[in-house]
């Protein structure tokens, strides 16, 4: 069972937040500085100017019913995430009786697997020296490391992640740090965790206050859900030794 109080810690400490709907949606510090979209940043900053074909960016959504249409599969995501966001902080009891989507309830169970309980969803993080911020997808306790896992959900994307982005026909390499990596999605998303698990481990303060009530390591999973099942990916050291060259790109 995660320790008494974290909860509280994560939501005290969370160094920015949304405000605002639809495309006006922005970050901003608790003292009101506008912070600019980690996802924009990477597009324009590390990731290549090649093209990754749409057969590897498909999000199958199940036949019929009320995903049918274009962009089922974006409409499906997009519930499943704001359900799991909402559903992560309240108690496992209150979660299990509640009504869920298919994807949703899936979602917990593979968490449940991995010993990773829930504690809150979409907690900011921000950088205001580079004046970025973004939000954690999940923050889960692992009971059996004692350990905090930021956890990047991605919903869909059924398609040949490692299918690399091309430009006039050459296959391409993400930008600066990350260099070495072929420009895919499954590497996209990864620097995107990468980015978001280093903003949060630059929160001394709260790693100081995780660490009074026993919790000394953060990591980083990414998790993507879609009907063929689950499937999770752990933040390796070779992203989270490059994380900080990548935040001096976003300047």
């Amino acid at each position: 069972m995660a320790p008494r109080g974290l909860k509280k810690v994560l939501k005290q400490t969370a160094t920015c937040k949304l405000v605002g709907k639809g495309q006006k949606a922005r970050f901003q510090t608790s003292g009101g500085t506008r912070l600019r979209g980690v996802t924009k940043r990477l597009d324009s900053n590390v990731f290549s100017g090649g093209t990754i074909p749409a057969s590897a960016l498909r999000s199958d959504a199940p036949a019929g019913g009320h995903w049918r249409g274009p962009g089922g599969g974006r409409r499906r995501g997009s519930a499943v995430d704001a359900q799991v966001c909402r559903l992560a902080g309240v108690s496992a009891e209150k979660r299990s009786s509640s009504k869920m989507l298919a994807l949703t309830r899936l979602i917990f169970a593979a968490l449940e697997c991995k010993n990773l309980e829930p504690i809150m969803g979409q907690r900011g993080v921000s950088s205001e020296l580079n004046r970025i911020g973004t939000a954690a997808d999940l923050v889960c306790y692992d009971r059996k490391e004692m350990s905090l896992v930021v956890v990047e959900l991605k919903c869909g994307f059924s398609g040949w992640r490692t299918c690399p982005a091309r430009e006039e026909g050459k296959a391409c390499n993400l930008k600066g740090a990350l260099k070495k990596a072929a420009d895919n999605t499954l590497n996209r998303h990864m620097a995107q965790l990468a980015l978001t698990h280093h903003l949060f481990c630059l929160e001394k303060k709260t790693l100081a206050k995780l660490g009074n009530i026993g919790i000394g390591a953060v990591n980083g999973l990414l998790l993507y859900a879609n009907d063929s099942g689950i499937e999770c990916y752990e933040l390796k050291p070779w992203w989270i030794d490059r994380a900080s060259r990548v935040l001096a790109q976003m300047r």
